[in-house]
This record gives structure tokens, sequence and C-alpha cells, in this order.
């Protein structure tokens, strides 16, 4: 309880001298709204009513019921889960429409307080833009951004069905959200409402998306790049994201800056490396190639990336027209098979130092099976993005955030897409990671316009502290030398699984005139 005081509704006893005291009390009603409590005695000896309330109306603070709605969407559960946990504490829980009506007051304050924040990053990129010098003929700002999307559930490469998405634009010198752009392609109450064929009632209908979920990314970029110059005065000019083209075909068709300004797109190092690994193990599963030479690239698999970006950072670090330093980084990444298999004649002198002992060169054999061919042809994206792979970037950032919108949605194990609790939720996330992890701060802010009470304040500087003792420690672990990257492993584990091959099968003979 934050507060408790006692309203008296008599105002004096009329039967003084009675000596009323507190053991002459009795409780007559017991009155709940959601976790808020009243509470009414009657003293037996004046007849003189009391209330007892678990908390006043005190504006320095959230009102109890929608400070545990708020609560539900800063660690991403639901009302099960909230009803649920007062059912393990033995403690009553609101009813569900209580929990609706608070949420949507919880709602419009997470929505202002996010796109608040945002203008507030736009303000610090603006001001780091000009400081670089980094403005256009009109005298425009311009900024690299950082963009990628999400959907609200798993896809596992397939069933790209999603109800809701939601793409963000993050700058690239902040780190900070400046747009995010969110998809719904169902309202459950407009669904309820066609089913009967009625009109669904008055509502704020969150439905704004009709096509597929694999179009929710470019639509949602390309409306941030539409209004940044309206939203924050700044143009983006370079876009640094993965390999989808839907993207910049988007961009290019509505031409955002007008059909003169160039929007560059860079590839995210990470994704081209891992796509390129991928493929790469990929070939060792084609049993027409040898078994030895399938070995060998499943065992250095991880060498054909290290190859790569040890190049990036010599061509990075060398003093060279940028020119020259793209065509040695090309000429480098066509080596790198070669350079792996055992072949060094087109080596740099960094690259490597020639055959090591016991080394054997095998490129004959990967040549004359067919396998270079396939590997090349791998490569080629490699190669045909060596300018972007030069800049060594990536999207991490937007990676980070996906992770903490996955986290106030329940790790997408939980259809919050239904109503406006998917927006809410991804609202809150842009809160949190804009403001450093101070959601609870920022919202109270929003409400109350004062700072959280002392216990939220002791928390957001436990966990403030924590994060900061985090990185320090990771620092000096990573600077003594004793970090060492995790044994990495491609076979069968023997504790988990058929590590060991099954015997007493039926005879082949048998197995084939077998009928399935």
């Amino acid at each position: 309880m934050k507060h408790v005081f006692f309203q008296i509704q008599n105002e004096q006893c009329h039967t003084p001298g009675l000596g009323c005291s507190f053991m002459n009390v009795e409780l007559i009603n017991e009155i709940t709204k959601g976790f808020a409590t009243k509470w009414i005695f009657k003293c037996k000896m004046c007849n003189l009513l009391t209330t007892l309330e678990s908390e006043n109306n005190d504006l320095n603070y959230i009102p109890i019921n929608k400070a545990i709605v708020n609560g539900t969407y800063a660690i991403g559960i639901g009302y099960t889960q909230l009803a649920e946990f007062s059912a393990s504490l033995d403690v009553p829980c609101m009813a569900p429409s209580t929990y609706i009506k608070y949420s949507e007051e919880i709602s419009m304050h997470m929505e202002t307080t996010a796109w608040s924040v945002m203008e507030l990053a736009g303000i610090e990129e603006k001001k780091l833009a000009f400081e670089a010098g980094d403005i256009d003929s009109d005298g425009i700002p311009m900024c690299p951004v950082v963009a990628d999307g999400q959907w609200s559930k798993r896809s596992y490469k397939t069933k790209y069905d999603a109800f809701s998405g939601a793409a963000t634009i993050i700058g690239f010198r902040t780190k900070k959200i400046l747009f995010i752009g969110i998809r719904n392609r169902y309202c459950v109450i407009c669904e309820r409402a066609k089913t009967i064929g009625k009109s669904p009632m008055t509502l704020k209908c969150f439905l704004n998306w009709k096509n597929g979920a694999t179009s929710i990314e470019a639509d949602a970029i390309a409306e941030g790049f539409l209004c940044s110059v309206k939203m924050h005065g700044l143009k983006f000019k370079q876009l640094i994201g993965d390999g989808d083209s839907s993207v910049c075909k988007r961009l290019n068709e509505v031409m955002p800056y007008g059909p003169t300004f160039l929007i560059e797109k860079i590839e995210c190092r990470n994704h081209i490396l891992r796509n390129y690994g991928q493929k790469i193990m990929h070939l060792t599963r084609k049993t027409e190639y040898p078994g030895f030479i399938r070995k060998f690239i499943s065992k250095n698999v991880l060498r054909f990336r290290t190859a790569i970006t040890k190049a990036i950072k010599y061509r990075n670090r060398i003093d060279e027209s940028h020119y020259n330093k793209i065509e040695g980084l090309r000429n480098d990444i066509l080596n790198s098979q070669y350079h792996i298999f055992g072949q060094h004649s087109k080596c740099d002198k960094y690259f490597c130092t020639g055959k090591k002992i016991g080394e054997q060169n095998i490129v004959s054999e990967v040549i004359k099976c067919g396998l270079m061919t396939e590997m090349s042809t791998a490569l080629r994206r490699v190669v045909n993005n060596s300018k972007s792979l030069l800049l060594d970037v990536d999207n991490n950032i937007c990676e980070q955030f996906n992770s903490l919108i996955n986290k106030h949605i329940a790790g997408k194990r939980i259809n919050f897409s239904q109503k406006q609790s998917y927006t809410t939720r991804v609202y809150a996330a842009v809160v949190a990671f804009n403001s450093n992890g101070n959601l609870i701060r920022e919202i109270h802010k929003n409400i109350t316009n004062k700072s959280p009470g002392i216990v939220a304040k002791k928390y957001l500087k436990y966990t403030a502290d924590k994060r900061k003792n985090l990185k320090t420690r990771r620092a000096l672990f990573r600077a003594s030398g004793m970090y060492k990257k995790k044994n990495m492993s491609n076979g069968p584990d023997e504790n988990y699984g058929l590590a060991q091959p099954l015997d007493n099968l039926l005879p082949t003979d048998e197995l084939k005139n077998k009928k399935i």
C-alpha cells in the first residue's frame, strides 16, 4: 500500500466519553476494484463509520491497477499470466474488462512517450550530422541509418503469415530509434462483427495492413524515409541492412527525396558472411563430392569467414585509395578458398607466410570433382559486395532492438496481435531502448509528470549498475587475453539423439522388398 488514510464520514462522535477504541471496531464491508481495496469499519459504541483505502488519489503515483497493467507490458506477460500469478499469491485479480480498460489508457501513454523519445533522438542525430558537416546542397543534414524488420510470430523460414510486424530505422551515430512502423493485419472485434453480420462497436481499430506479412518491412521503412524531413529535419542518405532487395525496390519506387537523391544501400557484413557460410555447409551434404573434401570443409568452415574478416581489417588499415582498397579486397576474397585448400601462390604477404608444415594442397581434387565451381558461385555474392564489406558495418543494433521487442511480446510465444496489444508492446520496447532501459521512469513521468518512487528508483539504479559492471568485466576479461572462443561442433552429440549408428536393422535386400 502506497498510502493509508482514514476518511471519517461522520465529522465527530456524538457520544463523547464512551472510550471508543480500535478494539470496538468491526469490519462491515470490503469493496475491491481490481487490486485496489476499500474497507468500511463501524464503531460498536458510537456507530461511527470509518473507511480505509489501500491507496489514495495522490497524483505522485500511478494508481495500482494502471501500474499493474503497465507492468505486464514491461515484463512481457498478458492477462492470463497475470491472473495465474495472482492466484499463486492467493490475491484476487482484476476482471478482464478492467484489464482492457486500463490497457487502453496505458496504450495512449506508451504511444506518446515512444514518439517523444524518438523526437529527442532525432534532435541528437541532427546535431551530430551538423558537427560532421554531413549536409546536402539544400542545407538539410544527412545521416546513415540502420534498418530491419520483425514479425509477431516465429516463421522458421516457413509460414510467413504473421498478423503483425514492425520495421525500425535507427540512427547510425546515436544508435537510437528514429522511426518505428507497425503494421497489423488483424482486428478481432472487426472479425467477430463480420462473422455475425453486424457492424463493430465503436473502437480504435488497429487494422492498417491488408497485404502479406513479407511486405511489411519494405513499406514501413519507406514510410520512415518519406517522413524523415518533416519529423526530424533529416535525410537518410545511406541504408545499412540485410540483403532484402524488396526494401531497395520500394525506396526506388517512392523516391523519398526526389529523383536526383540516390540512397546508398550498404549490406550488413554479418548477413553476407553468414549466408556464405550456410551455402558452404550446404555443399558438404552433397554426397556426389568426395568425402574427405567435404569433411575438410566442415572442420574448417570458420576459416572461410575468418579469411575474409582479416582481409577487411587489413584493407581498412592500409593507406591506399578507396578504389585500390576495394580491388585488393576483391582479390583477397577470390583467393581465400585457394588459400584454405593449400595453394598459396596468389596470397599476399600479409595474408599468409606460405605453406605450413604438413599442409596438403587439395585444390586440384576440389577442381576436378567440380566442387570449386559451386563454391565460387557461393563466393560471388561476397565478391560483389566488396564495397559494402570494406565499410565493415552491420545491423546488430537492429537485431538488439528486435530481441527487446521479443521480450515485451513474450518471445513470440503468445498471440498479442488481436487488438492493440502488439502495437503497445512495440512502443514499450522503443521507450526502453532509447532511454537505456528506463521504461519505468519515462512512463511514470508521462502519466504523473514526476519521477517514480523510491522502490522504482532503487531498482533502476541496480539494473544500471549491473549493466555497467557487466560491460567492465567483459572488457577486462577480453583485455587479459584469457578469452577463448567456444569449440564449435557440426556433428551429432554423443549425449543427445542418435550419435551412434543403429545396429540390427533389416538387411538391405529385405528393406528393398518391404512395402511402405
